[in-house]
């Protein structure tokens, strides 16, 4: 192993340690902080020219997430959440029956738009829910990133990964929903089943007997009913025309992360203008700037780890593996454990010249075990991140442990159930 690659290699697992950790000693350490300091790594080592950094941040997704962010922080000043919030509360008599009621919801908007989108939005809402209601926010935020990945498995705009075999495989959006959308629906219902079982402490009273109760009337009382006005009704407006061009942007030929960041940009201006009591300034403190800046540190470290060798290194060690994908199972295995080296994505479009020409069967198998192997981490997949790093931002701290203890399991209920349903 060449020195360059070895530092790469150290510096990787240095920085996703710190990510996964968190706290050295009595030292506490931010993800953020964690990742900017392994992109300062890979720069100060010489592991990443200088002339690539700027290029190693994937200006696409930090503009999807900044567009979204802005436009989830309006419908925050114009009151939605605490619309949302009164509703579920209404509607829910005990915490079990919020937990598959958000976890639903999560997975069906998941599927028909990005699932980074969906828990940008709802991350806040089941925070606040939670609060109302004196429960633990933690269970219902594993569950809504958990839901938020099976639910993307459905379609071909659930996810990037999904988007981009959609277009090499040559599939229909149809054809990939008729087939997926089924196994995402079951492996809904399986996690559903298991959050409850690993979390039953906190849903149940006495086990898995009765679920704990909502006192609803009590809960709607402390609660502040928003009136819906006009400036509302301009950010809904603006959400639906923007979730409107993510569905026809092929047809436009513009990429979803300009939809979306226009979007925002537009609000930055219009809000203020309708809303009088509203400025630039609120809008734009409800932005999660460490989450941007921990994504701008990923891509570094990533960037690095690819111009070292160290990828090559990593890939190659799967070459030997090639026969494995003639099947949905062996597929399945390599794609999983390689989206948890390397990310979902990549994994992906290194996978996808091994699957033969027309083989439909194994491209939805290479995208529904890409997303589901995300559900294993924090770091599996970007929703979770969202989800952990927004619930953080709003004082829940979701640890590893309970993440992990919900959702491997689940991420190997559902991946067996992907190769039984594919593979028959």
């Amino acid at each position: 192993m060449q020195t360059a690659t070895l530092l790469a290699l150290l510096v990787f697992l240095l920085t996703y340690s710190l990510i996964s950790v968190r706290r050295v000693r009595s030292l506490s350490i931010d993800r953020p902080a964690a990742a900017l300091f392994g992109a300062v790594l890979m720069i100060v080592l010489g592991l990443l020219p200088w002339d690539q950094v700027f290029s190693a941040i994937d200006l696409d997704i930090i503009g999807l997430l900044l567009g979204m962010m802005i436009i989830v922080s309006c419908l925050e000043i114009t009151g939605l959440f605490d619309r949302v919030s009164y509703f579920l509360v209404e509607r829910c008599g005990n915490l079990f029956t919020f937990l598959w009621v958000s976890m639903g919801v999560t997975a069906l908007m998941s599927a028909l738009i990005l699932n980074d989108t969906v828990v940008l939005m709802f991350t806040p809402i089941i925070i606040k829910v939670c609060r109302s209601m004196d429960a633990n926010p933690v269970p219902f935020l594993v569950g809504e990133a958990l839901a938020a990945n099976i639910g993307s498995v459905a379609t071909g705009v659930g996810n990037p990964q999904n988007a981009y075999i959609v277009i090499q495989s040559g599939i229909s959006f149809p054809d990939f929903a008729l087939v997926l959308a089924p196994l995402a629906v079951i492996s809904l219902v399986a996690a559903v089943a298991i959050v409850a079982l690993v979390f039953k402490k906190d849903l149940f009273d006495g086990g898995l007997g009765k679920p704990k109760l909502i006192d609803r009337e009590l809960i709607m009382s402390g609660m502040h009913r928003t009136k819906m006005e006009a400036p509302f009704f301009l950010v809904l407006a603006v959400l639906c025309t923007v979730f409107i061009g993510f569905i026809a942007s092929p047809w436009l030929n513009a990429p979803i992360s300009l939809i979306a960041f226009m979007g925002g940009c537009f609000l930055l201006l219009a809000l203020p203008m309708m809303k009088r009591d509203t400025g630039t300034q609120p809008i734009l403190r409800g932005v999660d700037w460490t989450l941007l800046l921990f994504f701008v540190g990923l891509f570094i470290v990533l960037k690095g780890v690819e111009t070292s060798g160290l990828m090559s290194l990593m890939l190659d060690s799967f070459a030997d593996l090639g026969a494995g994908v003639a099947g949905v199972a062996g597929l399945s295995t390599i794609s999983a454990v390689l989206s948890n080296l390397i990310s979902n994505v990549p994994a992906v479009m290194l996978l996808s010249p091994m699957i033969p020409a027309g083989d439909n069967t194994l491209w939805l198998a290479l995208a529904s075990s890409s997303t589901l192997a995300g559900n294993a981490t924090i770091l599996g997949a970007a929703a979770n991140i969202i989800v952990v790093e927004k619930g953080l931002g709003m004082g829940v701290e979701v640890r590893l442990r309970d993440f992990v203890k919900a959702g491997l399991p689940v991420t190997m209920v559902t991946l067996l159930l992907s190769i039984l349903y594919l593979g028959m």
